[in-house]
Parts: structure tokens; C-alpha cells; sequence
């Protein structure tokens, strides 16, 4: 007979390792060299040199227009016609007297107009010019824009400027203005102020001239982080989004554009001499399309590259997890109750030989589960019959026990409708079925009451609270009797007081709640403890009628019952649990 060669050993961990090291170490060697190769310094200097670029041009422009503004008004403050023409002004203070035909000042308001109406046409971007003697009177320089104006700073403001040049946005139509004190040449004391009004584009006009690889956007945001001028009109007026301060500090150099809303690189430029500063954002995609060539060739190169290590990836899975995942569905079959489901593979690495086990686990289990099964039905029906028989000659005896008391204090009629009830509960004891409507149960809990009644008599008295939507769902029967017995025998009867003893019965949600509790004499937290540990302990005879109904509960409902008793000395006893609620023909699964 032929030899059979023996199979070599590869572990499935040593399989796998060895396909996906290939793979990730092929991919990245091919991406990493690619990528430091083509990128290592791109973005960095692209970013750094345009963003400097463009925000050095757009300074050094507005700088520029700044200048000549600041320039005018300079020789306007300084001109002696101004000078000597807003003097007489401020002397008029009365205005003119039709009388005398003295103290017009039209003639010098017209003067001071003459005055400086050409260096006012010789910048373009002006509109107008408004100066305002320390009296109050206005000289207007302009063709154009004659409405009032609620400029930013109050005349007080200006004159404590002390002649320094504040700029700032003025009416609804955002015009840039800057405002100045005009001191006397002589005594340096104010004589009024000047207004210059710009266009609305004579800043926004310069920045979007600036020449650029990218489709920029610059703002000018003065110091009160409005924006003053801006190459997109729509947010000339409004407050910048972002804090100049924090733009300086952060980390990455990136931010949502103000007007585009879309991811963008800035730059911010050094702060002009009127404080205004130049912010230049430029989206983050437009950087991208230079870049696009050197993206599509990285891109070809790792397609290739995933495209065989999925194809690759795809023919090592087919050959090494598809064992696993037969061995895998035969084992949900069998979770979920097929119990023959069996795996059927052959090989020799170790999902090979989980499958061998497994199959024989499996044979084992379903041979074991059909024996226990067995067992514990038997156990079952045995344990819940004898729990039931216990408590009709426990019960029996306490009875018979009571009529002959009865009996021997003498009176026939009480006897009699003594046996009667007794013979009553002992029919439905003999006849009971396993499962009874909460009526039914209180109809034999009234029965066991009426027979107590003539033994205590008015010494305890009994409080039945039934819910009626819970009488005609279904219960194990003779569950409360035993309770009710419990509490009548060691909590009420030995007291010397008057007792009290109540019956509760909920329907709240899917549950019945049950509680039998008294105000008798009460057990420590010890005595509770070791009254349902003899309840646990199959094997002790104490405590039988508690036992029993414990023990029911648990064989029929687990611990979903949750059984509970709760006593203090002297303060009485409580006993509670919960069923869920069944009706008629849920209860016919349980009767024998």
C-alpha cells in the first residue's frame, strides 16, 4: 500500500500575514516614494509666496491712496484762507442782522469753498468735502452726496484727536471717510473739522485690479474689525468674521472665506498707518488645480496598485476564510436550534481541525441536551405536583384545628357555616386547576378570610384592593392564600393589639403585581434573610406554605417574578411579586 505524504502545517495566522504584508508594504513603498517625491514641498512655498505677494501689492496700493487722502486734508487744515475765512466764521456766532447788513458769512464760507474745491477734483476717488466751523456752520465742497451723514466719531471725539486723521464708515451706503481737526496755526486751538468722502469703490476698485495666478479675495478691515473695502462688495460694511488678533496666532493657516464660505488659505499684512489691515484669503481648491497633473499620476500609480492587491486580496479570502465562514453559518444554525447542522470541509490547518472539533462538540452537546431536557422535565412536573399537594393538608389541619375550637366554645350555627366554608375550599382545593382568574383566586382568599373571621373575630381586619381590568386575568392558583395564612399566624395572632391585613392586586403594563402585607409584629433583617434562604433550599422543610409559593414562582417565572419581603420589628410585613399577565389561552399551556 502507497504511503500517504504527510501534509506540510501553514497556519492560517502565518497565511494572512504573509499576503497582507506584501500587499501593505508594496502599496506603501509605492505611494510614500511618489508622494515625498512630488510634494514634500509644494504647498508650503506655493502658499507662503503668493499669499505675501498679493497681500504686499494691495498694502502698498491702498497705502498709497492713504496718503493722498491724508495729504489733501493736511493742506486743506493748513490752508490760511481756511484759516483766517473759519476764524471770522466762529466770531459770527449770531449770523447775519438784516438791520446793520452786518455779520453775513456766506461770503466766507464761499471763500473757503473757492478755496479748496480744485485740490478736492484732483483725487478721483473723493465725492465731496465737508468742513464744520467750531460754531456749528457747514461748508460743502462737492457735486454730489449732500445728504447727511452720521459719521462714527462725535465732533468732541475729533477735536480730542488733536488733528490726527480717523477713519471710519459713514450712512447706509458705507462710505469711507476720514475726519480731522483744523487747528489754528497760531495758538494751535480748534477752529472746526474737516469730512472727506470717498467713493464706495475707490478702495474696493484698487483691490480688485490686483494681478494674480489665483482667484483671490481681499479685505480691509479697519480697527473695529469692520470691513472697510473688499474686492466682493457684499461684505463691505460687515463685521469680519474672524478676530485680527486671533488670525495672527493660528494653527493651520486656513479659514471658512467670508463671502464664499469655503475653505481658504490667509494672510494677513502689517497694519497700515490708519490702522487698517489687509486680509487675503485664497481657496484651497484653486492651489489644488496647479497641482493637478502630479495628483493624477500619484493617483494612477496607487489605482494600479489597489487594483491588484483587491484582486489579490479577493483570491486569498475565496481560499482561506471560506472555511471559516461554513464553519461559521453551521454554527448560527446550530445557535439558533438546528442542533444536526454539521460543517463538511477537510483540511489540515487549524480551521480544519476547529471544524473536527467543533462537529464533535456539537454531537456532544445535542446528546447532552436531549438527556438534561429530559431530566428536567420530569423534576419539573414532579416538584410542582408535590408543591401543590403540600398545601392541602397544612391547610387542612389549621381548619379542622379552628372548627374544633369552634366546637368545644359551643354554638351549632357557627359549626355549621364553619364546615360549609370549609368544605367549599376544600372542593376547589381537590378540584383546582393549575391556572385560575384573579376573581376566582379572590373568591377562595374571601372563603379562607370568612373562616379566620370566627376565630379572631374583630381582631383583624382585612382591606381587599383588587384592580377590576386584573380579575380576569389568569394566575397560578391558591398563590395568596398561603401568604395571607403567613402573616395571620406570625405576624397578627400573637399580638395583642388590633391587626391589620391587606390585599393588593395591580395590572400595570404586561405585569400583575400582588402584595399581602400586615402591621403585625415584624422580623429583623437577619430573620427575613434566613426566611428566604429556607426558601431557596429545596431540601429544608421549613416555612412551607411561604416555601411553596417561592418555589412556584421560580419553577413557572425565573426571576422575573421578584419575589420580595420586606419587615421591621414591630412595624409589620410585606410581601410582593409580579406575573405576567396571561389570558385564557396562555393559561391552557399550563394545566396538566
Amino acid at each position: 500500500m502507497k504511503e500517504k505524504k504527510e501534509k506540510i502545517f501553514l497556519s492560517i495566522r502565518f497565511k494572512l500575514f504573509m499576503v497582507f504584508t506584501i500587499l501593505l508594504l508594496g502599496t506603501c513603498i509605492c505611494v510614500f516614494t511618489f508622494f515625498t517625491y512630488r510634494f514634500s514641498n509644494v504647498y508650503n512655498s506655493q502658499v507662503n509666496s503668493h499669499m505675501a505677494d498679493v497681500t504686499s501689492l494691495s498694502t502698498a496700493n491702498v497705502s498709497n491712496m492713504v496718503d493722498q487722502i491724508d495729504q489733501l486734508s493736511v493742506s486743506i487744515l493748513v490752508d490760511q484762507v481756511v484759516q483766517d475765512n473759519l476764524a471770522v466764521i466762529n466770531g459770527n456766532v449770531g449770523g447775519y442782522d438784516k438791520e446793520t447788513g452786518t455779520g453775513s458769512i456766506a461770503s466766507y464760507k464761499a471763500a473757503i469753498s473757492s478755496q479748496v474745491r480744485g485740490s478736492v477734483f484732483n483725487i478721483k476717488g473723493v465725492i465731496s468735502l465737508r468742513i464744520y466751523s467750531k460754531s456749528g456752520e457747514e461748508i460743502f465742497v462737492g457735486t454730489t452726496n449732500r445728504e447727511f451723514l452720521e459719521y462714527a466719531q462725535s465732533p468732541e471725539e475729533i477735536y480730542k484727536a488733536n488733528g490726527k486723521a480717523l477713519w471710519s464708515l459713514a450712512g447706509d451706503a458705507n462710505y469711507a471717510c476720514m475726519c480731522r481737526a483744523i487747528l489754528s496755526t497760531g495758538d494751535m486751538q480748534p477752529l472746526g473739522y474737516l469730512v472727506i468722502i470717498c467713493q464706495n469703490e475707490y478702495f474696493s476698485s484698487e483691490l480688485t485690479t490686483v494681478s494674480s495666478s489665483y482667484a483671490s479675495k481681499v479685505y480691509l478691515v479697519d480697527k473695529d474689525n469692520c470691513v472697510v473695502a473688499a474686492n466682493s462688495s457684499e461684505t463691505v460694511g460687515q463685521k469680519f468674521s474672524y478676530s485680527l488678533e486671533a488670525l495672527k496666532t493660528a494653527e493651520p493657516m486656513t479659514i471658512n472665506d467670508p463671502s464664499t464660505g469655503e475653505s481658504s488659505y490667509y494672510y494677513t499684512g502689517k497694519p497700515l498707518q490708519n490702522g487698517w489691515t489687509l486680509v487675503t484669503t485664497v481657496s484651497t481648491k484653486q492651489f489644488r488645480k496647479g497641482i493637478m497633473a502630479s495628483v493624477l499620476q500619484m493617483g494612477l500609480v496607487i489605482g494600479l496598485a489597489l487594483i491588484l492587491a483587491l484582486f489579490i486580496t479577493m483570491v486569498a479570502v475565496r481560499k482561506l476564510i471560506g472555511p471559516a465562514k461554513l464553519l461559521l453559518n453551521s454554527m448560527s444554525a446550530f445557535g439558533n436550534g438546528n442542533l444536526d447542522s454539521r460543517v463538511k470541509f477537510s483540511g489540515n490547518d487549524e480551521i480544519g481541525q476547529i471544524g473536527s472539533a467543533y462537529n464533535q462538540m456539537a454531537d456532544n452537546i445535542q446528546n447532552l441536551m436531549e438527556k438534561v431536557y429530559s431530566l428536567e422535565l420530569a423534576k419539573k412536573e414532579a416538584e410542582i405536583e408535590f408543591l401543590k399537594m403540600q398545601i392541602n393538608p397544612h391547610f387542612l389541619y389549621n381548619s379542622l384545628d379552628t372548627i374544633s375550637w369552634l366546637g368545644f366554645m359551643g354554638g351549632n350555627e357557627k359549626v355549621s357555616d364553619l364546615a360549609v366554608s370549609l368544605a367549599k375550599l376544600l372542593r376547589a382545593s381537590i378540584k383546582r386547576n393549575a391556572m385560575i382568574t384573579v376573581e376566582q383566586e379572590m373568591e377562595m382568599v374571601q372563603i379562607y378570610l370568612h373562616i379566620q373571621d370566627y376565630r379572631f373575630g374583630d381582631k383583624i381586619s382585612v382591606e381587599c384592593d383588587v384592580d377590576l381590568e386584573a380579575e380576569q386575568c389568569y394566575m397560578p392558583s391558591f398563590l395568596l392564600q398561603p401568604l395571607i395564612e403567613n402573616s395571620i399566624i406570625h405576624g397578627l395572632e400573637k399580638q395583642v393589639d388590633k391587626g391589620k391585613l391587606s390585599v393588593t392586586v395591580r395590572r400595570e403594563d404586561v405585569w400583575l403585581y400582588f402584595c399581602v402585607e400586615d402591621d403585625g409584629r415584624g422580623m429583623t433583617e437577619e430573620q427575613v434573610e434566613s426566611l428566604l434562604a429556607q426558601c431557596r433550599d429545596i431540601k429544608s422543610a421549613a416555612s412551607i406554605g411561604l416555601k411553596n409559593v417561592y418555589r412556584r414562582l421560580q419553577l413557572l417565572y425565573g426571576e422575573s417574578c421578584r419575589f420580595e419581603m420586606r419587615s421591621a420589628p414591630d412595624d409589620g410585613t410585606r410581601i410582593s411579586f409580579r406575573i405576567p399577565i396571561m389570558n385564557e389561552e396562555e393559561a391552557k399551556k399550563y394545566e396538566q
